[in-house]
């Protein structure tokens, strides 16, 4: 895993304009929220062994 330069990070930061701490928690909930459900996703399609628009042959 790669790690981000602190002089990347805090030019982000002043790009933004952030002003206080809910703008950066934020802005972080919603970069993640797709890597999170993808996740998610994927989780679930090796606990059910098939994807979610396959159909099963359970019926």
């Amino acid at each position: 895993m790669s790690v981000l330069p602190k002089d990347l990070v805090r030019d982000f930061i002043k790009e933004q304009h952030f002003t206080n701490t809910d703008d950066v928690l934020n802005l972080l909930k919603e970069m993640f929220k797709d890597v999170h459900q993808e996740a998610l996703e994927v989780e679930l399609e090796e606990k059910l062994g098939y994807d979610k628009y396959q159909i099963s042959d359970f019926r």
